[in-house]
């Protein structure tokens, strides 16, 4: 039986994450030489994953410095000093011997699961870019290093459905495109990144694949889901997120989006319901602490409500479901509004939003949140519900052509990299 590791996954709290997580062992699971195999999972979230997963999960090595320490700082240098060179002369030692040299208990167990793999597929998302060149550099080398050590063993590695950059620093496009050129295949899911792939000449096999998040179902919440609503006007879903380092724009951030949730229950009528696509509140990641703040500048407790409830990422998509229109601010968020034909806004705070949302068809419906203002998002928001069938008819149309192209992440990764992989 084929062994695969999935790597690169950071959290099922981050439901964006865990609808890629599952799409893609649904995609795997589609293929003859991957219907039998026995996957693990590789998270930073390991031990609270495991009740979010139909497969087993393990610890990663970004898991593994946050339980060195909750600092970041401290984090990564116990990562570059303790984790790299042990787990380097690990490699070593085993590819020349097949023996492991004594390392830290946590970090053997994880060296020793990549040893078991047959397959290695780093998950698919947005995380090989950075946002500055010394604090971003080590993350960035993190998460290369995650699916790179399987290829200092041996193994055959492919990158699943990938956005790839932007990089603050020129030494990080050149370290990401050398570990790339190593790998058995990369996918990208959308144009920006094929373009930037395309210019590097990889020898490295490239193919196109949508994201695995298309292909999640919508479950309905076991508990409480009922929506505030009202009975004159439209039911808007939002997500929104801590993004900006400086407390400043993020202060302008949320600002605009206040005045727009008011122009929307005063003008416009309508119900406003803050999802949370993130709810990773020890990784300082937690969508509800904004919608909160936001929510409390609004003060309309009869039209706007926090969801609060710590979903399954099909239940956060069945919610997304029921909204008449979306506004989203999480990607994903924005994926399980438009896979059920919900007409929605995205703000972009990356270039793969905007990359995904072509790939729909739907490029005139991104705005950017370095250039958010309440008058845009009002005039953006009147001329979407004014198409609302035009679009819901085009989703029922480009909807399921993205979920095949999702499912080719799958049948590239068997046709290309399981060649030769036998148990």
């Amino acid at each position: 039986m084929t062994r695969i590791l999935i790597t690169n996954a950071y959290s099922a709290r981050n439901r964006g994450d865990a609808a890629i997580i599952l799409g893609m062992i649904e995609s795997l699971r589609q293929t003859s030489a991957f219907r039998e195999a026995e996957i693990r999972i590789s998270s930073a979230d390991d031990r609270q994953d495991a009740r979010w997963y139909p497969e087993p999960t393990a610890p990663s090595f970004a898991s593994l410095k946050s339980d060195f320490s909750r600092s970041p700082t401290a984090g990564q240098l116990y990562f570059l000093l303790v984790l790299l060179p042990a787990s380097l002369a690990w490699a070593a030692a085993w590819r020349l011997a097949k023996v492991g040299l004594p390392v830290p208990r946590g970090l053997r167990g994880l060296l020793q699961t990549y040893a078991a793999a047959d397959v290695v597929v780093a998950a698919g998302g947005g995380y090989l870019y950075s946002t500055s060149a010394l604090r971003g550099g080590v993350v960035l080398l993190t998460n290369l290093y995650s699916f790179f050590f399987a290829v200092l063993l041996g193994k055959p590695v492919a990158l699943y459905a990938q956005s790839i950059g932007p990089f603050a620093a020129t030494w990080q496009a050149r370290i990401v495109r050398f570990v790339l050129a190593r790998v058995r295949l990369v996918e990208v899911r959308e144009k920006y990144s094929q373009r930037l792939i395309d210019d590097w000449k990889l020898t490295a096999p490239v193919g196109r694949a949508g994201d695995a998040a298309f292909l999640l179902e919508a479950v309905p919440p076991a508990g409480d889901s009922e929506l505030v609503r009202s009975a004159d006007g439209p039911t808007v879903g939002m997500t929104v997120r801590g993004w900006f380092r400086s407390t400043q724009q993020q202060m302008e951030y949320e600002g605009t989006i206040a005045s727009f949730v008011q122009w929307l229950t005063r003008e416009r009528r309508a119900s406003v319901v803050f999802l949370p696509q993130v709810t990773f509140a020890e990784g300082g990641d937690d969508d509800r602490v904004v919608a909160r703040r936001i929510a409390e500048a609004v003060q309309r407790d009869d039209r706007v409500r926090v969801v609060e409830n710590e979903l399954s990422a099909p239940e956060m998509k069945w919610l997304c479901c029921q909204m008449d229109v979306f506004v989203g601010t999480r990607m994903h968020s924005n994926i399980f509004a438009l896979s059920c034909g919900v007409p929605t806004l995205a703000i972009a705070y990356q270039p793969k939003t905007a990359g995904i949302m072509a790939e729909l068809g739907l490029g005139d419906w991104v705005t950017t949140i370095d250039s958010l203002d309440p008058a845009k998002l009002q005039a953006s928001f009147d001329a979407l519900v004014a198409r609302t069938d035009e679009i819901r008819g085009h989703l029922a149309e480009a909807v399921p052509r993205v979920m095949e192209q999702a499912l080719d992440g799958g049948r590239l990764i068997a046709e290309v990299v399981s060649r030769g992989v036998s148990r």
